[in-house]
């Protein structure tokens, strides 16, 4: 298999950079030809004989990946966007590209302050929730597998060891897949992997981040494996309010842990105004003083692994022929799956590769994923897609857009020109818009205050309007994030309405919240039918692009 740089893959995706690898793949930075954006291509890698039993597990592994991580619709989880079946019939993932750095990487530098743990502890159980309600279980919650990426983005990352539920395993007997430090005590001994699970791991990574120290972590895999099974982690003394929730989260009964949505009531209330952390700060807020997260004599397996290396250990990654002089001094880590220790016969410590393109681009290219009621194929080949510019004017798919002024709203709103004007009250003030057929609708509202004293907390009033009637059948899920170094929030949901629960139909709303620190609010909603894959896929790209138009105003001088 070649894996020289400048080779086009599935005709599209050219390879750029290498810069990550593994015992199961090489991740490349590459340009998307069509739309002109750069991705992250996982190379796979399987080990054994062609036709043997391992490299079967291997490559239903990598195909399990695009599956899980593409059916997960939350801000936080890493998008897939294409898979490439190449000559040698081997699955190629073609991921976002997030620049920034794992958990792990900042932790290395120093412990966190408990407010910044609880707001990347909020994103992750997001996602986790997001997850389950489509019976995936992550199964390898780790620092290395959470990124950290510009304006406050948390993406959680590798799904290559999820479990589906209803599907066949795929690891053999007496084998083990996770980090062991990591992995809840019943998956070892007890009823396996479930909810619960993934929120042991994540209580154990919140204890990790305001500690400085894994809780469960020992010198040799004998006396991790001992810890885990059986030893009580030491008293948090740097958790704060974060204490009682990681004690909760690391009960040996699972049915004594507290729920996901427990766990993001919490988190939320622990994260608070430190949500706006994520706006305009250059890096995490730390305990002060700071000290080392992890010590040498523990040096975490994540760290290299045969034939791969250590993401931001200081190793020059080989840049490909094509990209001469084009250097990036960006740290790029690979969303990828790898980063399994393998238990029984002998043990294999992969690394654990990361990355992606973050920007705060929450919901990024959500039209690339595949919609409800569309169920990826046997080959895993999703279909390409075409990202809108910025700004008014036609898209590179020929979509024509206007922006709108609002001066009710103190704001411009752009949509497709297509789109007519539905409501207008300039008393409230409100304005929406509509799609020909009225099935996808925009709306911007300006509230004369706001209505709590951050858009978390007012995204999560908005939440708990859902739970009285006449909603019905609702999920939701919240994200902190920013919107022009302002602070803002993601509320995503999805509910029946009517009186005949049977004959109502099922409703997608995405809503993006913004407080500006002058105090004004706004809210972007887009509406769009459940369930359907075309106006869903209509509708999320609506949202993403009308998102990245919108301009509002801040307060501040020359802002807009």
């Amino acid at each position: 298999m070649s894996t020289e740089g400048g080779r086009v893959i599935g005709g599209r995706y050219r390879l750029v950079e290498r810069i990550g690898s593994g015992g199961m793949g090489t991740v490349w930075r590459a340009v998307d030809a069509l739309v002109d954006r750069e991705v992250a291509v996982k190379e796979p890698r399987l080990p054994g004989d062609p036709q043997g039993e391992e490299r079967r597990r291997a490559y239903a592994r990598l195909r399990r990946e695009a599956r899980a991580a593409a059916r997960v619709e939350h801000p936080a989880a890493v998008a897939v966007h294409d898979v490439v079946v190449e000559d040698d019939e081997l699955p190629w993932i073609v991921m976002e590209l997030i620049r920034g750095e794992s958990l792990h990487e900042v932790l290395g530098r120093g412990a966190l302050s408990p407010a910044e743990s609880a707001r990347i502890g909020l994103a992750l159980v997001g996602a986790l929730a997001a997850a389950h309600a489509k019976g995936i279980v992550h199964r390898d919650v780790k620092p290395a597998n959470v990124l950290l990426g510009p304006h406050g983005r948390v993406v959680l990352t590798d799904f290559g060891i999820a479990r589906i539920q209803g599907e066949e395993s795929l690891t053999a007997s007496g084998e083990f897949v996770g980090s062991l430090e990591f992995v809840a005590p019943e998956r070892m001994s007890g009823p396996g992997a479930g909810p619960a699970s993934d929120l042991w791991s994540l209580g154990a990574l919140l204890y990790t981040a305001v500690e400085g120290r894994s809780p469960f972590r020992r010198t040799s895999l004998e006396s991790t494996l001992a810890a885990v099974l059986a030893a009580q982690p030491p008293k948090p003394q740097r958790a704060g309010e974060l204490r009682p929730l990681i004690e909760a989260l690391l009960r040996r009964d699972p049915h004594e842990r507290p729920t996901a949505a427990e766990v993001a009531t919490a988190l939320g209330e622990v994260a608070g105004a430190s949500v706006g952390a994520a706006r305009g700060e250059t890096g995490p807020h730390r305990q002060d003083p700071a000290r080392p997260a992890f010590e040498d004599e523990a040096r975490s397996a994540d760290e290299g692994g045969p034939g791969g290396e250590a993401p931001g250990s200081g190793g020059a990654a080989p840049e490909a022929p094509a990209a001469a002089g084009r250097r990036r001094t960006l740290a790029l880590l690979a969303a990828a799956l790898v980063g399994a220790l393998l238990v029984g016969g002998g043990v294999w410590l992969g690394t654990s590769l990361t990355d992606g393109d973050g920007g705060g681009e929450l919901y990024e290219d959500a039209e690339s994923v595949t919609g409800v009621g569309e169920e990826v194929g046997e080959e895993g080949v999703f279909p390409p897609v075409e990202v809108p510019p910025k700004g008014p004017g036609p898209s590179s798919s020929g979509t024509r857009w206007t922006a709108h002024k609002e001066r009710e709203l103190s704001a411009e709103v752009s949509v497709p020109a297509s789109y007519t004007e539905v409501v207008r009250d300039p008393a409230n003030p409100i304005v929406e818009y509509s799609e020909p057929g009225g099935r996808v609708l925009l709306r911007l509202t300006k509230p004369a205050k706001a209505p709590a004293k951050n858009a978390l907390a007012w995204a999560d009033q908005e939440r708990r309007e859902y739970e009285d009637p006449p909603y019905d059948a609702v999920t939701t899920s919240m994200s902190p994030t920013s919107f022009h170094d302002q602070g803002a929030a993601l509320l995503d949901a999805t509910y029946k309405e009517g009186e005949r629960k049977a004959d109502s139909t099922v409703t997608r709303e995405m809503r993006l919240m913004i407080v500006t620190d002058a105090g004004e609010a706004y809210e972007l909603m887009v509406r769009m039918p459940k369930g359907v894959a075309e106006h869903e896929k209509r509708g999320t790209a609506l949202f993403k692009a009308a998102r990245d138009r919108l301009k509002v105003d801040t307060g501040a001088t020359g802002s807009g």
